[in-house]
């Protein structure tokens, strides 16, 4: 399933004024902080207090000016949503205290795979697992029965999660949705499902006593905007509003992004917001998964294209790199020099992937979006052979472990869990 998507600017709207206004994310600028030391808890509370002084000025900023906006506290980037007209904008954007301005973006899913096929059972499908086969879990499981991902929390930001399904009943899931605001868990479009169905499904999936944090950011239609995104983003890093408790998720999973043009060299500041988010989810103890894209080009999307997070491609049933998978390498303008990264980071299978499907059904689907949940939920048995891995850690076993190739269509090579899991487990 392509679960990559096009931009478009999101509704223009009529301000107070009169004037057209658009949907804003500001960034503020901060002074540099010394964090390598700090627990979770206390990263997040240094966020959030030094962002409140941000937003606090900019409320201010807008009163004075008669603007009627609410505006959205994003701490985790640093930053804040609002609504404004394009002159408001440009004022605030000379403000010394601003650090950069972007237009609220819109991603919208590309055409559904023609190769969906939904079953009202797993048999209907031929049960055929060719994924977990192929990265080794039949291997892992006989030699590492006690690995399961039990006490293990993988955040998924997806279209929603059917919660009831029999792949994912009697699971430990929070749920949150960002879109219609429902309490219950639900997917309204399917893809959240199949995703989770591959982490941690029953029969379907890898870490099948993981924990599931859900935060349902796409719409039944596939669209969602940067800034629900972005705040989706920030609720994942602690779930419960308690600085207390760790109940923030030691992976997500990110079957998500937008494409990028191979005849452009992108600035990394362009995508300022998304690539603040995921450092605060890295310094914060977070490993960020993200899908390659589905363009069957180069380069990989966003954010899985951007340098930290760890992106990834697919492969067919043959072994062979899906016609879709997009290839890299990825460029980005960092300062005055140009950063050449080898994307993805890593292949896993992502070609007639079966998985769980709303209404208690089954689904074989592709994409890099199927690929990204077998590398997620490699991770969680990682995590639980040695819970003491950090991302760089992680990011290093995962890439030696795996099955080499080393090109801009593999990346490191193909996803080989059996092996990552034994030198995450020996890891000293």
């Amino acid at each position: 399933m392509k679960l990559f998507l096009r931009l478009s600017l999101l509704c223009v709207v009529l301000s107070s004024t009169g004037l057209f206004a658009k949907n804003f994310i500001v960034l503020f600028k901060q002074s540099e902080i010394s964090i390598s030391s700090m627990e979770h808890g206390a990263f997040q509370s240094l966020l959030q207090t030094s962002n409140q002084k941000n937003v606090d000025q900019l409320k201010n900023w807008i009163g004075t000016r008669g603007i009627r906006s609410n505006v959205k506290d994003l701490w985790i980037i640093r930053g804040a949503a609002l609504v404004l007209d394009d002159e408001a904008a440009t004022k605030l954007s000379h403000e010394a205290w601003v650090k950069g301005l972007y237009e609220d973006k819109v991603r919208r899913l590309i055409s559904p795979s023609p190769n969906l096929v939904v079953a009202n059972t797993l048999k209907e499908l031929d049960g055929d697992l060719w994924g977990l086969e192929k990265i080794g879990i039949t291997k892992l499981r006989a030699e590492f029965p006690e690995l399961d991902g039990n006490g293990i929390r993988i955040g998924i930001i997806d279209t929603g999660i059917q919660s009831r399904h029999q792949e994912l009943a009697n699971k430990n899931i929070v749920f949150k949705d960002f879109i219609n605001h429902i309490a219950s868990a639900y997917d309204d479009h399917g893809h959240g499902t199949h995703v989770a169905g591959t982490i941690s499904g029953n029969k379907v999936g890898i870490a099948t006593e993981a924990s599931i944090i859900f935060a349902k950011a796409f719409a039944a239609g596939g669209s969602g905007g940067d800034s629900s995104l972005i705040d989706a983003m920030q609720w994942i890093f602690d779930p419960d509003g308690d600085l207390s408790t760790n109940d923030f998720p030691q992976i997500v999973s990110n079957s998500w992004g937008g494409d990028l043009d191979i005849e452009t060299i992108y600035d990394v500041e362009d995508f300022a917001p998304f690539l603040r988010a995921i450092q605060t989810w890295i310094h914060g103890g977070i490993i960020p998964v993200f899908a390659a894209g589905n363009s069957g080009k180069s380069p990989n999307g966003f954010p899985g294209g951007l340098p930290e997070p760890i992106a990834v491609g697919a492969i067919s049933p043959n072994g062979e790199l899906a016609a879709f998978s997009s290839r890299g390498p990825n460029l980005w303008k960092v300062g005055e020099s140009i950063l050449t990264l080898l994307k993805p980071d890593i292949s896993a299978p992502g070609e007639k992937i079966t998985s769980a499907f709303p209404g208690n059904k089954y689904a074989t689907w592709a994409g890099t979006s199927m690929a990204t949940p077998h590398v997620s939920g490699a991770i969680a048995l990682a995590l639980q052979a040695n819970p003491k891995l950090k991302f760089s850690d992680i990011k290093k076993l995962l890439l030696k472990s795996s099955e080499k190739k080393i090109d801009t269509q593999f990346g490191y090579g193909v996803l080989n869990a059996y092996e990552f899991v034994k030198l995450a487990k020996a890891y000293r």
